[in-house]
């Protein structure tokens, strides 16, 4: 029986590899300053490999970069992996202590800021500067529309369709619920 599963690759086995050789090394630099673990960070690195190699089909290049995508799913396997720590009691010699906590607030907000600057990415330039200036730099409509030389009702109304672009793709990217 033949899997309907689409490889980009011309076998599965390659694009495991391609996975792993173009997203390995950052999911690794990024893993190991949340585990301070080597070891922690590989095992994460390559189960993030296969789930994102079993789930490719799920892949949608229009919902955001193949970067972010694997990325999300680490941070998916590297919290369980953390929560599942959490829940053993572990024998520590007197005198070691643990280098790093994890923070788990922390990874999810370096994955969230990924996945919302893919979003911001969807939006058309026009969009993208009256978000920014209205968010970033704190501007009022009428302000931006000064500073653009368009009408405030066209800031207003290109804000309005943006932050609905941006909720769609955020709750697409689970990002927002």
């Amino acid at each position: 029986m033949k899997s309907s599963v689409q490889f980009p690759e011309a076998k599965p086995e390659l694009l495991a590899r391609r996975l792993y050789n173009d997203h390995g090394p950052a999911l690794h630099r990024w893993l190991i300053g949340r585990f301070s673990d080597a070891q922690m960070a590989e095992e994460v690195v390559q189960e993030s490999v296969l789930t994102a190699w079993r789930k490719y089909e799920q892949f949608d290049p229009e919902r955001g970069s193949e970067r972010s995508w694997i990325f999300g799913i680490s941070r998916n396997v590297a919290a369980t992996r953390y929560q599942r720590n959490l829940r053993h009691l572990r024998s520590v010699p007197t005198g070691d202590t643990l280098d790093t906590i994890v923070d788990d607030a922390e990874l999810s907000r370096v994955t969230e800021r990924s996945l919302i600057a893919d979003a911001m990415a969807s939006l058309s330039s026009d969009h993208q500067l009256v978000v920014a200036a209205a968010y970033w730099d704190g501007l009022s409509t009428k302000e931006i529309a000064a500073q653009l030389g368009i009408p405030d009702g066209t800031v207003k109304s290109r804000l309005h369709y943006a932050l609905r672009i941006l909720r769609t793709q955020l709750q697409e990217r689970e990002v927002l619920r």
